[in-house]
């Protein structure tokens, strides 16, 4: 019967250490390790970078990482507090020397053991050493702290670590850098798509089940629609209108201002997505969408007919109802918005032409034109509002 054993490392096991199951890896041409550890105790392993301070000096041979930037470190903290469920990813760190570790062999097939080969063990953290962060250092810091002010939402917790064991300090900064190099930025449609936990993006989520004809048109994952699309929206388009419908400015701050007020208010994001709704079926009466639905092939060619099939034209069409939902009852703002729908949005319409459509009948998004254009509108529809 075989057994598994730990085989002694070659290098003397120190005291005081913290002794974790754990993996030793070869990945371009280094040797690294993976372990976990609670988050309560990563802090005390791992070596951070600070705010820079005013008029700091700064020892260029010293510098590994950057700042650390507070606003990013509290949203961290928030993150963590607010969702049950967080996902964060690994922390890469850096170790100057090697770290004990004693491979799980079969014992009768120690021999057939290869240095390069990956290997379980266990792996010994001597307790009063740090390691340099090479990326996670915000996250290190936001969970140090938590772990400090609110143990809760942390307990039971685990961090993975990769730990590269490296001492060149130049070949650390270059890891620096081509670690974030590499990592892209996730766009504003894919932060609407998957953000299940912001209130807004999921009211657009609730617009593309509820609504067919938007989840046949809508560009789901660029933030533009392309020259020969058969779309007519980006997620992004349809969350401006929201934003708008609710009587916020998309253009601004109105975003994250309805956001915070939907957080704290259900009754309120419960009006706004009836809004939302409303609108988007009226808008399916438009004579420009309804002809993109009937013959998608000809979208692209609708799309430089009209303004409404823009972004800058919901924005437009969905302030004007904003403003309709503000002023009067729902049943006299339904009739309203469907006045609204009926209107000529052809971008030939004299009303736009030095507002929002230029000399060359390019669109103009400046929040200029589009303010003027909706005063322009209101006023030929016969409405004045102050």
């Amino acid at each position: 019967m075989q057994t598994i054993s730990a085989k002694m490392p070659s290098i003397g096991t120190p005291t005081g250490s913290l002794m974790l199951p754990a993996l030793k890896y070869v990945s371009g041409k280094r040797e690294w390790y993976a372990v976990t550890i609670p988050y309560k105790t990563l802090g005390k392993f791992v070596q951070t970078s600070s705010v820079k301070k005013k008029n700091q000096e700064i020892i260029k041979s010293e510098i590994k990482n950057r700042f650390l930037d507070k606003k990013h470190k509290d949203d961290i903290k928030q993150y963590i507090k607010e969702e049950e469920e967080y996902t964060i990813p690994p922390i890469t760190l850096v170790s100057y020397e090697k770290l004990p570790f004693r491979p799980f062999v079969f014992e009768e097939n120690e021999s057939d053991i290869l240095p390069s080969d990956s290997l379980a063990g266990i792996i010994f953290l001597p307790i009063d050493y740090e390691f340099e962060c090479l990326d996670g250092n915000h996250r290190s810091v936001a969970i140090r702290e938590l772990a400090s002010e609110a143990p809760e939402y942390i307990a039971d917790s685990h961090m993975l670590l990769n730990i590269v064991v490296e001492n060149r300090p130049r070949k650390i900064r270059q890891d620096f850098v081509d670690v974030n190099k590499n990592a892209k930025q996730t766009t504003s449609s894919i932060n609407t798509l998957f953000n299940t936990r912001d209130p807004l993006a999921g009211i657009v989520a609730d617009l593309l089940e509820e609504i067919d004809y938007l989840q046949e048109t809508t560009e789901l994952l660029a933030t533009s629609v392309s020259k020969n699309s058969k779309d007519i929206y980006t997620i992004n388009n349809l969350k401006n209108a929201v934003i708008e419908l609710a009587g916020y400015n998309s253009q601004s701050t109105g975003e994250e201002k309805l956001v915070k007020e939907l957080k704290d208010n259900t009754s309120e994001r419960e009006k706004v997505k009836e809004r939302a709704l409303i609108f988007f079926t009226k808008l399916k009466s438009n004579r420009f969408i309804n002809q993109c639905l009937k013959n998608r092939d000809k979208t692209p060619e609708l799309r430089n007919e009209s303004l409404l099939t823009s972004g800058t034209g919901i924005v437009i069409a969905s302030r004007i109802s904003g403003i309709f939902f503000k002023e009067f009852d729902e049943s006299r703002a339904i009739l309203e918005i469907e006045k609204l729908m009926a209107y000529d949005w052809s971008r030939n319409n004299y009303i736009f032409k030095g507002n929002v459509i230029t000399p060359s009948q390019k669109i103009s998004n400046s929040r200029e034109s589009i303010s003027n254009t909706v005063e322009a509108i209101l006023k030929d529809l016969g409405f004045n509002f102050k």
